[in-house]
């Protein structure tokens, strides 16, 4: 089977936020202090984020989003993209599933949380939701408008072959009828100077 090509960028995109999660479900059992707990969870959730958001992405999908802030205060999504997709299958399928499944589990967590009423660890879950989400809505932006990029380039580039076939075809009849017309041109001249020596 194939190799991954970048292994430790996989590692980290799938190790922080593993390890965020498994903290968040196994934390009381080593201590009951919240403040420190939530401080250790919070902190493997930013890595996560930055790692996914500027590294992860665009090294295993060649995708990369962010958000601009114009001076009027509006905020603009800005995207950045391979020319190709030469992304590694592989690698491609950990990444969007990982993205996917980690954001589905948050989800579920935060309605256990819910169900009973457990507000303070449903703060932990909603900010790790949160940042999740914003991967996740971040990068299928990104992905539409890759797509959008490369069918508009391949149309182009077909509309500039097809253009070059058709100034090639109109050429070649224009120039290939001319000599075609000189040729028959110069055997009437010469029939006709043939005429003209018969009666001498």
């Amino acid at each position: 089977e194939q190799q991954l090509e970048h292994p430790t960028a996989v590692f980290f995109h799938l190790f922080f936020r593993t390890a965020a999660l498994a903290s968040y479900l196994f934390c009381t059992w080593f201590s009951s202090n919240f403040v420190l707990n939530f401080i250790l969870i919070i902190m493997l959730m930013s890595f996560d984020f930055w790692t996914v958001k500027n590294i992860s992405g665009r090294l295993l999908v060649g995708l990369r989003w962010w958000n601009k802030v114009n001076d009027d205060g509006t905020s603009e999504w800005m995207f950045e993209s391979r020319q190709t997709n030469t992304s590694h299958p592989r690698e491609a399928r950990i990444f969007w599933w990982s993205l996917y499944v980690y954001t589905g589990l948050w989800g579920l967590l935060a309605f256990t949380a819910l169900l009973k009423f457990s507000f303070t660890y449903l703060l932990i879950v909603g900010v790790a939701l949160s940042l999740n989400i914003a991967n996740v809505v971040g990068y299928t932006k990104c992905e539409k408008d890759a797509r959008q990029k490369l069918t508009t380039l391949a149309g182009q580039y077909i509309g500039a072959s097809l253009m070059q076939q058709a100034v090639g075809a109109v050429a070649s009849l224009a120039f290939g009828g001319g000599g075609s017309a000189s040729g028959s041109g110069g055997t009437s001249a010469g029939a006709g100077s043939a005429q003209g020596a018969r009666p001498a």
